[in-house]
């Protein structure tokens, strides 16, 4: 089944900060995990899904991602360039979107291992999307369900997909796995170019216009040298 999204994001532009042992030389999306690189594992598991075209935003090291786009020779493939001033998350999505040729794209981090067992979860999403009553639609997941992800949930369910911000007092938090579909009517009549796409959520939701999928796979983030030393011994 193909799915109706044909366009997607992937995240590469960061400093790696935490992994600043093997960034030193090559940005973070370039480091090799089981024989592979993990931007590879972000653009085979997109290709899988069929989409038709690939944007990539780059800052960091960005020559040398561009050289590892050039040589793959992949014609869905393009730059979004950020190598005079990175936009964060935020706008690098925005300006990312402005590539794309549809309303909508799929976005994935590039520091995530995205493997096969993730193509039923996107594909989920892919039908749940509704343009005309979502914003954005994200991937969440599961504290225990999250490898490699130290930090606390970031929202909860207020019904099967409706979300909103977690509080402390909240039970069974969910951890955004870093995948989602959002529309460009996200971004309407806002002004900034640096920022987190937070700021895009935040605004989805107090217009009631953020929803969430709940992912029953394990998900496995490279957040750290620690992380990848031990994914690499399973």
């Amino acid at each position: 089944m193909t799915i109706n999204t044909k366009s997607a994001i992937i995240l590469a532009a960061g400093f790696g900060k935490r992994m600043r042992h093997l960034t030193h030389e090559v940005p973070k999306p370039l480091i090799s995990f089981k024989g592979k690189l993990l931007i590879q594992y972000s653009i085979d598991f997109l290709e899988s899904l069929e989409v038709q075209e690939i944007i990539i935003n780059v800052h960091y090291k960005s020559e040398k991602i561009k050289e590892f786009i050039k040589n793959l020779g992949n014609s869905k493939i393009k730059i979004s360039d950020e190598s005079s001033e990175i936009l964060d998350t935020g706008g690098g999505v925005k300006k990312a979107m402005s590539l794309i040729n549809g309303t909508e794209s799929i976005v994935v981090n590039s520091d995530v291992l995205w493997d096969e067992k993730q193509i039923s979860s996107l594909k989920a999403m892919d039908a749940m999307f509704d343009r005309n009553s979502c914003d954005a639609l994200l991937c969440l997941s599961s504290m225990d369900n999250t490898k490699g992800y130290k930090g606390e949930g970031d929202f909860v369910f207020l019904d099967e997909n409706k979300i909103c911000r977690y509080q402390d007092n909240d039970k069974s938090p969910f951890v955004y796995c870093g995948a989602q579909i959002i529309s460009k009517n996200a971004f309407v009549n806002f002004e900034e170019n640096i920022f987190s796409i937070n700021k895009i959520w935040n605004r989805s939701i107090s217009n009631d216009r953020l929803m969430g999928y709940k992912n029953s796979n394990e998900i496995f983030h490279i957040g750290s040298i620690e992380t990848l030393d031990q994914f690499n011994e399973k």
